[in-house]
């Protein structure tokens, strides 16, 4: 029987998806998956939290742009682990996300406590978790995202992330670079101020007393709402 158009078409999709996929991996595609898996990832936890809790808050892990480092930098590490993996059993894949997801999961909140003193999720009140830092459904959460990213992201990314003219992606991609790089960093330096502040640390010098005036700690607070400081929540 003669295949229709649709199917032609459905075909050569996923035959374009899986020679993307194949490719070898480059900084510059590296960098979009961490880009747009960074911005979706907020986005998605939005919504479920609008979904769940029915509030609208802030999500983002830096102090500008909508942009989860967490997302991105677990869509980097299912890339780095999963990479030519698409042929593996689904069993095998997630397994080995749910492993993966779980550490990656528990090293960023203790990175988190021991660089700022505060965490930005706690699960002690779910069972079967450790630490308050990763919990059982939320590791499966991982290795089913493992799954999802390696049958089916990633090669609709790939087929996407080749489809940007090259020397424009390359320009857009060090402007959003640069971006991100210094929203990181001022992230960061507003964060460990805070905790110099709940120190007792008084302020000395431009860049402190700017840290001081323009992120007090209701800012941060509004920007960070779901963060917890530990010495308060008694980790």
């Amino acid at each position: 029987m003669e295949r229709t158009a649709a199917e032609k078409t459905r075909d050569r999709g996923r035959e374009e998806a899986r020679e993307a996929a194949a490719k070898p991996l480059t900084g510059y595609r590296i960098f979009w998956l961490f880009l747009i898996a960074g911005v979706v990832g907020d986005l998605i936890e939005v919504v479920f939290w609008l979904i769940t809790r029915g509030e609208l808050i802030s999500r983002s892990s830096l102090l500008y742009g909508p942009f989860s480092l967490v997302w991105g930098l677990g869509a980097v590490l299912l890339t780095l682990a999963f990479h030519h993996m698409d042929g593996q059993s689904t069993a095998r894949i997630v397994l080995t996300g749910t492993v993966l997801g779980g550490a990656y999961e528990y090293i960023c909140s203790w990175l988190q406590e021991a660089l700022f003193g505060a965490c930005f999720w706690d699960y002690r009140h779910l069972p079967f978790n450790l630490n308050g830092r990763v919990n059982l459904v939320f590791c499966l959460f991982w290795g089913l995202a493992a799954l999802i990213w390696v049958r089916i992201v990633f090669p609709v990314l790939c087929v996407l992330i080749d489809r940007i003219p090259r020397q424009q992606g390359r320009r857009m991609a060090k402007t959003v670079a640069l971006f991100l790089a210094c929203s990181t960093l001022l992230s960061a330096a507003a964060l460990c101020r805070m905790e110099q502040r709940r120190s007792g640390v008084p302020a000395s010098g431009v860049l402190i007393q700017f840290l001081d005036d323009t992120y007090p700690d209701s800012w941060l607070k509004e920007r960070y709402p779901n963060m917890g400081i530990v010495d308060e929540i008694g980790w």
